[in-house]
């Protein structure tokens, strides 16, 4: 069960280019461009990406982010869960969503790369903290 304690930099709704000092990406923005490319065919993967997602939340960037790994114990069963598995296209917003969310922290190099110490997964958790804030139907849904 995912608790509700989220450090302030997870709440942040912006994430600074490491790679652009001083450019700003809004996490808003980077979810919904993203979630329109998010197919059904893309869902049905992630209950074979189980394996994948633990080693990752085992690395000892993760071991810190407690809420991350409990927003992604909430995500993976709801995309695992029989109706994200037989949904169809155009998915709803929170299956889309809840994708963009895994597929990001499955990246390796992304916003911040994992790599960074001590950072490497704040923009992975402050994605995934976003996700959940913008469809609290994700942890109350039965799955």
């Amino acid at each position: 069960m995912a608790t509700s304690y989220k450090p302030i930099i997870h709440r942040a709704k912006v994430l600074y280019l490491h790679s652009a000092p001083g450019k700003a990406i809004f996490l808003d923005e980077y979810i919904v461009a993203a979630r329109a490319e998010v197919t059904a065919n893309d869902v049905r993967r992630f209950p074979v990406l189980r394996k994948q997602i633990e080693d990752k939340l085992q690395s000892e960037q993760a071991l810190p982010h407690h809420d991350l790994h409990d927003g992604l114990d909430v995500l993976y069963r709801f995309l695992s869960s029989p109706n994200a598995q037989e949904a169809g296209d155009p998915l709803p917003q929170d299956l889309a969503e809840a994708a963009v969310a895994l597929n990001y922290f499955l990246q390796g190099i992304d916003l911040i790369p994992d790599s960074v110490p001590e950072i490497g997964l704040t923009d992975d958790a402050r994605i995934v903290a976003c996700v959940l804030a913008r469809n609290p139907s994700i942890s109350i849904q039965k799955v």
